[in-house]
């Protein structure tokens, strides 16, 4: 046979070899058979590949965009919980109306803006230092200052416990300075 192809394989539990002759027409058909599913199975692992990258880039995507969402939420409530309790206290110690209470809000905002201490972080602050005064004038002029004192000691890790650890600082001043002078911005 001229086009055949001789191989030898144990095919017997004995360990005897068997003879076997193929076509090489048919051996070389076979082998490109082979060769072009192989090629395909190559091509679905590709494409099966770029499609798990492109779900693994998407799932990243989303948990940042999770990520993103909760603290924007964790923002959101500590903004409100800070406003909810400034007007809480305003009220009992200044009897603070709600344009008052508006006002105090609006000049942190501008503070912001000005500065690194976020309005959430002043709120708290604002809400500490009114229980020690009684006119928003005065938690007006502190504002500033107190913002001027947590930014030079806390810079942009300034949290909300700071601010009111500064405020409780100015407080007690402000309380201290009122006993040893005549001050009615401070009764």
């Amino acid at each position: 046979m001229e086009n055949g192809v001789s191989f030898g394989l144990k095919l017997d539990d004995d360990g005897g070899i068997r003879r076997l002759t193929v076509n090489a027409q048919e051996l070389g058909s076979a082998l490109k058979s082979v060769r072009t599913e192989a090629g395909e199975v190559n091509s679905k692992m590709i494409n099966f590949t770029q499609t798990a990258q492109a779900l693994e880039t998407l799932q990243r995507t989303v948990n940042t965009l999770r990520g993103a969402l909760t603290g924007l939420t964790r923002a959101w409530a500590a903004q409100e919980t800070a406003e909810r309790k400034l007007a809480t206290v305003m009220r009992n110690t200044m009897s603070a109306s709600d344009d008052e209470i508006a006002g105090i809000k609006a000049l942190c905002a501008a503070q912001q803006q000005l500065g690194v201490i976020g309005d959430e972080v002043q709120l708290a602050g604002a809400q500490e230092l009114a229980t020690y005064l009684k006119r928003k004038e005065t938690l007006e002029t502190l504002i500033p200052v107190m913002n001027d004192m947590v930014a030079q000691q806390y810079g942009l890790n300034a949290t909300q416990e700071s601010a009111a650890q500064i405020a409780t600082m100015l407080g007690r001043s402000a309380n201290d300075f009122r006993c040893t002078t005549i001050q009615t911005d401070f009764d």
